[in-house]
């Protein structure tokens, strides 16, 4: 197929605009008739929403948010599926001159980071979005379920006991590159790659700068628990 870069690329932008589905400010605007980024941290993510709409509010957006990630993915999957052995790797492999192929692992982990990128800066909301831990995880379940059912088993177990959904993002953010390394030796996932593993650590880091607030007060200990309440116009970061 000569057009391949193109549907490649078309593939990642997509990516983007999955990713960047504002479903916290939706949640918010169609369920209660607010903006959530008045409230609370004023961050567009599952704690926020959860502490200020309710449980079942917060858990509809974490899961909407995981499902756009893992749409991304899927659809550069049945892409990858549909090619088959003619895969071009963004034309690497069909003499230009590059040093390494752009493997279908690294599609997938480039799918996967432009979705985090669109979650954190998306085009609809003057680039100021989430925090993109749940998006990450369902783009994880695109690439391979076996990881994401890991990483949301230990996710539960820290949350159920510290109570901070913060600290429990950054540490299955953490381990996600080394499940992904263990669980990637076989060809039908398309995993055995070291491009998307860099890209996925990559997309570790931006997870951590985005919660880089949390982190702070984590440190200090005043970082907010599961159940307390948000207030209108509260801090924003």
């Amino acid at each position: 197929m000569a057009n391949e870069i193109i549907y490649e690329i078309v593939l990642v932008v997509l990516g983007y605009f999955f990713g960047s589905i504002p479903v916290a400010y939706l949640v918010g605007k169609i369920g209660r008739g607010i903006d959530i980024r008045d409230y609370g941290s004023g961050n567009m993510g599952t704690a926020n929403v959860m502490r200020t709409l309710g449980k079942k509010a917060g858990l509809l957006t974490m899961v909407l948010d995981m499902t756009k990630g893992a749409i991304a993915v899927l659809l550069a999957r049945i892409y990858l599926w549909v090619v088959g052995d003619n895969y071009s790797g963004f034309s690497t492999n069909t003499g230009v001159e590059f040093p390494q192929l752009l493997d279908r692992g690294f599609l997938l982990a480039l799918v996967s980071f432009m979705a985090v990128i669109g979650h954190s800066y998306p085009i609809w909301l003057k680039f100021k979005g989430g925090k993109s831990a749940a998006v990450g995880a369902g783009a994880l379940l695109g690439v391979n379920p076996i990881p994401f059912i890991c990483i949301m088993i230990i996710w539960f177990v820290l949350l159920k006991t510290t109570k901070l959904m913060s600290l429990s993002n950054l540490t299955v953010a953490l381990l996600s590159p080394p499940l992904y390394w263990i669980f990637a030796g076989n060809d039908f996932w398309f995993n055995n790659s070291l491009w998307a593993l860099i890209v996925n650590s990559i997309m570790v880091v931006l997870v951590f700068w985005r919660h880089k607030a949390n982190i702070k007060r984590l440190l200090t200990g005043t970082e907010r628990r599961m159940g307390e309440k948000a207030e209108v116009a509260a801090e924003k970061v």
